[in-house]
């Protein structure tokens, strides 16, 4: 469902259909809703797998542990077409962005590129079995980063001091390095994560 949605994502962002066209897919798409809507999650909303982050990362699947990422999540609609991966103690990563993501004429716009670079680095944390939360981050945009074109994204460690974590990685395209950035993240809290 999650990829339906996306297509449709991009879809409704590209489409050039006449206004019968568009009128009819909004009826459907409100029956969708109202399917989808016949029963919700209770609780508190997050992007992955609650519990003791200082546990471990047994799995060190970004992926599986984050589901509900709206950077890497499969089961999130609104997260871009990325996958990431841990090589190890650095994560990899790989996507290839539509137009729903543009900014500039035929460029990816530069918030996405910040939130992917948080998704990013904070994944290089809990691979690690050091989760944390963004305390910096510093996003320096070196070109154009091109919608529609594969981009690949490393993240690694690079060393911290008490419950601060600093994390690197860089955005490349066509073996051009398009954007680095660098974060300070600081280690969870128990406390923080266990209060409503």
């Amino acid at each position: 469902m999650a990829g339906a949605a996306r297509r449709l994502l991009n879809a409704a962002r590209v489409t050039a259909v006449g206004d019968d066209a568009v009128a009819e897919a909004a009826e459907m798409l409100e029956q969708a809703a109202g399917l989808l809507e016949a029963e919700q999650m209770e609780g508190l909303h997050h992007q992955g797998v609650m519990g003791d982050l200082e546990a471990g990362f047994e799995s060190r699947d970004p992926m599986a542990f984050f589901p509900y990422s709206p950077i890497i999540g499969r089961l999130n609609p609104a997260s871009p077409p990325a996958e990431f991966w841990a090589e190890g103690d650095e994560v990899h990563g790989r996507m290839n962005l539509s137009p729903v993501f543009a900014g500039p004429p035929g460029m990816v716009h530069g918030g996405i590129i910040a939130m992917v670079f948080d998704e990013l680095l904070g994944v290089v944390n809990v691979v690690n079995d050091k989760g944390g939360y963004t305390g910096t981050l510093k996003v320096v945009y070196r070109r154009p980063t091109p919608l529609l074109k594969d981009i690949t994204l490393r993240g690694w460690p690079t060393g911290g001091e008490g419950r601060k974590l600093h994390v690197s990685g860089e955005m490349v395209c066509e073996g051009t390095v398009t954007a680095t950035a660098e974060g300070i993240f600081v280690r969870a809290d128990r406390l923080l994560i266990d209060s409503p």
